[in-house]
């Protein structure tokens, strides 16, 4: 480059990001959602909460999805649950025969509505379409029906006697992770399954990226077994689209770690770089394991699908139309002088939420988005997730986005960053630039959720992380 970047064009080219339009803030009011809610309610019924659960850009369409309370006239509660689309004040008006509900009673089956004064249009939800397989996760007899069809070709031979499913984290529309707890009769002399057992399904081949990937990983249980625990792959089945393994024990998560350590300060923050040595051991372990996986992925593809969510944006928010612009195109020359370091096996989406913690021990979970790459992915990755987490934490004390205690938190977070990264590269080769490159594209892609799932009160706080991370990179001084 023939003239020098200067830290704030890179920071300004953001500036379109600082605000949502009030149209989509609206679709996250509860309280105001719920209000016109109850205006259409009828046969008695009262609306006495709504709670939005999803509001999402999918494409050019955002997806809405709220929990309602409603209370009838004897007093009797009950929850529905009303999905749909929030239409951009540019799209013009959804094809519905009038303001209003149909015929159908309130929440019931068939039953849609259109509120003109947000531009919502609801229909009630009768099951999660983009997950079918869920009734045989979360009933106890069929949860044991599936096992019992499994386990044998996993190499164990106790029959299931009973089970007892528990939901521990659902995404609708997205995938639902079950762990089962199970009873067994004494096997005859063979290994003893595993209790409990997980059971995941994803939209998508989400599930089948898992289980390559844990399949390939569990061949080479020697390379990793000393430094982290891993789930068992137990079995695939790709029509039903559900995923089974086995448990990692857990005691806390990383990223719950690291939250209270950021609120509280000492002693917690010892023993989060305690931690933290620990993962990044863990992590070249799972790198250097020899593990091969179908799937590559590109700092090319991350720029590219950066450039693709802002422009599916700007279809709906115009003023958004070129922003980042300048950010990203010193990204891509930054990337083009440095080369990437040989791919590994890398989890991808590596961050502290997917380290579980136990006895002085570390286990990782979630591959369903395992890929080969080069190592810089995971590590850039997990060193942004833990900047949100610290500047996150400092939003959820109250206090201002600027001063002193700002200062701290944005310097606590470049030592715990620059501490897991110096422990990675004692036991790995991992380019410092290209570690940098991937951290800025996460930030960048964490405040760009703020927007695409209509996350208010975390776009200030990922915007200033995001500028700092810019401020004291060294991305505006162009690179020979």
């Amino acid at each position: 480059m023939n003239t020098r970047l200067l830290d704030d064009e890179l920071v300004d080219s953001l500036s379109a990001f600082a605000a949502l339009p009030e149209w989509l803030a609206d679709g996250m009011d509860g309280a105001l959602i719920g209000h016109l809610l109850d205006d259409l309610a009828d046969g008695g019924l009262r609306v006495s909460a709504c709670t939005p659960e999803r509001l999402r850009a999918k494409g050019e369409e955002w997806l809405a999805r709220y929990r309602v309370e409603v209370v009838d006239p004897e007093g009797e509660r009950r929850e529905v649950v009303l999905v749909g689309n929030l239409w951009p004040p540019a799209a013009g008006d959804p094809p519905v025969d009038e303001p209003g509900t149909d015929r159908a009673g309130f929440g019931e089956p068939g039953w849609r509505c259109w509120l003109p004064e947000v531009r919502l249009e609801l229909r009630a939800q009768e099951h999660d379409e983009a997950l079918p397989a869920l009734p045989l996760l979360v009933e106890p007899e069929a949860a044991a029906g599936l096992l019992r069809r499994v386990l044998p070709a996993a190499g164990y031979d106790a029959a299931v006697v009973g089970c007892l499913p528990d939901v521990v984290r659902y995404k609708p529309g997205s995938r639902c992770t079950v762990v089962v707890h199970v009873d067994y009769e004494t096997s005859n002399g063979g290994a003893r399954p595993p209790s409990p057992v997980v059971l995941k399904t994803h939209q998508g081949d989400k599930g089948g990226t898992a289980w390559e990937a844990m399949s390939a990983l569990w061949d080479r249980q020697q390379a990793w077994r000393g430094s982290v625990i891993m789930a068992e792959p137990l079995a695939f089945l790709p029509e039903e689209r559900i995923l089974v393994q086995g448990p990692v024990p857990e005691r806390c998560t990383l990223k719950d770690l690291a939250r209270r350590a950021f609120a509280a300060g000492e002693p917690l923050l010892t023993e989060l770089r305690d931690e933290l040595t620990k993962t990044a051991r863990a992590l070249s372990a799972v790198h250097d394991s020899g593990a091969v996986y179908g799937r590559t992925a590109t700092l090319d593809q991350e720029i590219t699908e950066i450039h693709e969510v802002i422009d599916r944006l700007a279809h709906t928010v115009p003023k958004l139309e070129g922003a980042g612009a300048a950010l990203m195109a010193r990204l891509s020359d930054v990337a083009a002088t440095v080369p990437a370091d040989p791919v590994v096996a890398a989890h991808h989406d590596f961050r502290p939420a997917q380290v579980l913690l136990h006895e002085g021990r570390v286990g990782f979970i979630d591959f369903d988005g395992a890929a080969m790459a080069e190592p810089a992915l995971d590590v850039g990755r997990f060193r942004a997730k833990l900047r949100d987490i610290g500047i996150s934490a400092l939003a959820a004390s109250g206090q201002p986005m600027t001063g002193p205690a700002l200062d701290e938190n944005l310097r606590l977070q470049d030592e715990l960053c620059d501490h897991f990264l110096a422990a990675y590269q004692e036991h790995a080769q991992v380019s410092a630039t290209r570690v940098l490159l991937w951290e800025t594209c996460d930030l960048f892609t964490a405040m760009l959720h703020a927007w695409t799932k209509v996350r208010i009160a975390r776009l200030e706080p990922r915007l200033v992380a995001l500028r700092h991370r810019i401020a004291t990179s060294g991305l505006a001084t162009p690179r020979p």
